[in-house]
């Protein structure tokens, strides 16, 4: 007997922000104390701060749960359309008055550099790039790890001797 295909349903993304290059100096120096706002949804988390940097490196990793639902939109590229609202923000902190903008970038779905772009509706400049890894996991689970668990679970079904209560 053939197990049900298990569909392959994520229930959190995580992130992980490696680096920075190429950002924008807002501070003395011509540099930056940069930190970084990842958003999906209404949750946020937020990176330490890399102090006068244009080349920050954080290597901070933190998950979001996905809502129920949202990958049911799944667009073409395969990927759940939950991913796609995934929003990072550069800012400077500033010591004195609001912390300034650096760039952002929205949907990233991919371990890759991302450009940063200006605000929507701004006019692009360079505003350097952003490393990131995105995974998808089902209660703790990678996509890889899951797989192994299903065939490993198919193997031993018919192998598995009776419980005598």
């Amino acid at each position: 007997t053939s197990l049900p295909d298990q569909k392959w349903v994520p229930t959190h993304v995580q992130v992980t922000v490696l680096r920075g290059r190429g950002l924008r100096g807002k501070g003395k120096h011509g540099t930056s104390d940069v930190y970084t706002i990842i958003q999906l949804g209404k949750e946020k988390y937020s990176t330490c701060v890399a102090e006068k940097t244009t080349e920050p490196e954080w290597r901070e990793e933190c998950s979001f749960e996905l809502q129920p639902g949202v990958l049911d939109r799944a667009d073409r590229s395969g990927y759940p359309a939950g991913s796609s609202e995934l929003v990072l923000t550069v800012m400077h902190r500033a010591l004195i008055g609001l912390d300034v903008f650096l760039g952002q970038a929205l949907g990233v779905l991919l371990h890759s550099w991302y450009r940063l772009n200006s605000k929507t509706g701004k006019k692009e400049k360079e505003r350097g790039d952003i490393q990131v890894t995105v995974q998808f996991t089902r209660n703790n689970l990678t996509a890889s790890m899951y797989d192994l668990v299903m065939k490993d679970k198919a193997n031993t079904l018919s192998h598995r001797p009776d419980r005598k209560q």
